[in-house]
């Protein structure tokens, strides 16, 4: 009995030093792997291939342990080198693999990591072009970070958001997400040189928006900050001098501001902090230009071009050529000014066929680095075959036991968590399958309550011509009729029946104009581009002279003539909201056709209306018209603000197939 026992207790003992050893072991492995990385990064960026091999023993070290947050991590560190030497396919490739590896981490340091990864990929995304897809994974990133409360990656995130939005002129979104960007830090003073760099963005943004009031608090909280670093941020001195001298500009203060350029240009150039140097160049010519001092701002511009080169950003040496062809102009060297614009013309001529060329190649890339792949997980899968039999050899006897009773333990989790996850995930898909059908319903409530109002309104209006209109021209004609008596003169009853003739065929008019109302003859016969113009000149004969009416290329076969109805009540209150509403001096109808697909214009001079507050003043005429081109499986766009009029298009396809 205690043979067995003892046998027991011997596999145990050496599972468990097989395990401590293996644990030391791995520790000691990770720290090589992390020197390895740092030695990597320390090299010159031209030594790519000892970079490379040291990031490569690296990677080989965490897959022997088979570190999954390791391997993670040095993917991540490969992709940010790779970003850093200009090559964006690789660094793409790397942290793709990074982030596949560390999806399924649920650990605090995992989603840390993937945090990273994802931060990592959307600069790579950025420098790329695709703004769209940098913009989803910085947005997928903001969550992570929140529920981690890692402030200080969630405001450097907000503030690459802010820069996206900044870059696409959108100033509004962009400054949202740099107010985001300062949320309240642990220890402030650790990160006032991060604050005053945002709050000059945000300076950016009013400078934009000609809001200098605000630009100049910003620029003061800037300065506040700044006052209170050390030689660290030195660097944002120079942006701080250059935003300083741009609302000099504003406030037409032209000898400070030249004072704040120049102080903004020496730091930079103390600090070959070549994009600021170019800035302060450029904004220090623009002011003698503005003065009419063109030798001091082509001198300046003639250093600002040399130097653009060395930057990857192409603008700067297109505002070079741009502002050196004006100068040249202004000097009176027309030969000058055309060869500087002409190599401007040639340089963005370059850009857009460089554009197609790294499409192309990207391409190339692509499928070069799948095949790559293809053959990497093919030895990559033979490695892992003879590693797994070596271990299992050496590990079989010591770890039998230990094994079994984790797998028993492990498998009874698993399942539990499994049936439980299961259970859960179910209840959360029948939840949104609920809340999707509720909004679907509510959105079909609120369309066919629309469509309700407009008809009830279309009734109503009829309901009071009908009884204003026919009614009283009706009645006249009975009071007349009951004045005819026998005793009455042959001429007097003749006289009589003359009148009442000349009402019945008023009223007969009045009949007719309720009925094209309802519907134009002329829409039937000849369709809506007939019945349009028709409604128009109507319009001009009832005193609306200002209303301007073209149709172009429109094919009234091709389209179903219910649509055409749609279509035309549409258009009928459209013009009847710019009559009422708009106080217009001018108004355009435009109807056009272009292949299979049918738009819809009207524009006005008038006072117009703010789009961006929403739901708030939209009314029933509104709501209308969008419940029909949603019956039409159309777009409707608007166009407006206070005081520069409205524009309203809708477009359609002219059949529902």
């Amino acid at each position: 009995m205690r043979i067995p026992i003892l046998i027991i207790l011997f596999c145990i003992t050496a599972g468990v030093y097989a395990q401590k050893t293996t644990s030391q072991r791995g520790a000691s492995d990770a720290v090589s792997a992390d020197l390895y990385i740092r030695l990597a990064r320390k090299l010159p960026l031209r030594d790519t291939v000892q970079a490379l091999k040291y990031f490569q023993q690296a990677l080989q070290l965490e897959e022997k342990n088979e570190n999954r947050l390791g391997i993670a991590r040095t993917y991540l560190a490969i992709g940010a080198w790779f970003n850093t030497i200009n090559n964006f396919q690789e660094a793409e490739k790397h942290l793709l693999i990074a982030r596949e590896d560390i999806l399924k981490d649920t650990s605090r340091e995992g989603r840390m990591l993937l945090a990273n990864i994802k931060r990592n990929l959307a600069e790579v995304l950025g420098n790329k072009g695709q703004t769209q897809l940098q913009t989803e994974e910085y947005l997928q990133t903001i969550p992570l970070l929140e529920k981690m409360h890692a402030i200080p990656e969630l405001n450097a995130t907000y503030q690459d958001l802010g820069d996206i939005f900044f870059s696409k002129s959108q100033y509004k979104t962009a400054i949202t997400y740099y107010y985001k960007s300062l949320t309240s830090y642990e220890d402030p003073s650790r990160y006032y040189h991060l604050i005053a760099s945002r709050h000059l963005s945000l300076a950016s943004c009013m400078y934009h928006l000609d809001s200098l009031q605000k630009m100049e608090s910003h620029l003061l909280e800037a300065k506040a900050k700044l006052d209170k670093t050390g030689v660290d941020s030195i660097n944002i001195w120079a942006d701080y001098y250059y935003h300083e001298g741009l609302l000099d500009v504003k406030h037409q203060l032209y000898h400070h501001a030249a004072n704040m350029f120049y102080n903004g240009l020496t730091i930079a150039r103390r600090l070959n902090y070549n994009v600021a140097i170019c800035n302060n160049l450029y904004s220090l010519a623009k002011l003698f230009e503005k003065q009419g001092q063109y030798d001091k701002a082509m001198k300046l511009m003639e250093e600002y071009g040399r130097l653009s080169y060395t930057l990857k950003d192409f603008p700067f040496r297109l505002h070079a050529l741009d502002l050196m062809a004006e100068l040249s102009f202004k000097q009176h060297y027309p030969d000058e000014a055309y060869k500087y614009l002409r190599k401007y013309i040639i340089l963005a001529d370059s850009l857009q066929e460089r554009e197609v060329t790294e499409k192309i190649h990207e391409l190339e890339a692509h499928y070069q680095s799948s095949e790559k792949e293809n053959r990497i997980k093919l030895l990559q899968h033979e490695n892992e075959r003879q590693e797994f039999a070596l271990q299992k050899n050496r590990l079989l006897i010591s770890l039998m036991v230990v094994i079994i009773l984790s797998l028993l333990v492990v498998a009874a989790l698993s399942y539990l968590f499994y049936r439980n996850g299961r259970k859960l995930l179910e209840q959360q898909r029948q939840l949104h399958e609920f809340e999707v059908e509720r909004i679907r319903q509510e959105h079909k409530i609120s369309l066919l309550s629309a469509m309700l109002e407009g008809q009830e309104k279309e009734r109503t209006r009829l309901a009071r011509d009908l009884h204003d209109g026919l009614g009283g021209l009706l009645s006249g004609i009975k009071l007349e009729l009951s004045t005819v008596t026998p005793s009455q003169t042959t001429v007097h009853r003749q006289s009589l029946i003359q009148n009442t003739l000349q009402r019945l065929d008023g009223a007969m008019d009045e009949l007719r104009r309720i009925a094209r109302s309802m519907m134009p003859e002329i829409l039937i016969k000849y369709g809506l581009g007939e019945a349009t113009v028709e409604y128009c000149r109507g319009l001009k004969k009832t005193g609306t002279d200002n209303i301007i009416c073209q149709v172009f290329n429109f094919q009234a076969e091709a389209m179903e003539h219910t649509r055409q109805v749609v279509l035309y009540r549409i258009m009928q209150e459209l013009v009847n909201n710019a009559i009422k509403h708009a106080e217009a001096s001018q108004i355009l109808v435009l109807l056009q056709q272009t292949d299979n697909t049918l738009f819809l214009t009207v524009e006005d001079d008038g006072k117009g209306f703010d789009t961006t507050v929403g739901n708030k003043l939209k009314g029933a005429g509104l709501a209308n018209i969008e419940a029909r081109v949603e019956f039409l499986g159309g777009k409707i766009d608007i166009q407006s603000e206070p005081g520069t009029g409205t524009a309203i298009t809708i477009e359609c396809a002219t059949s529902i197939s």
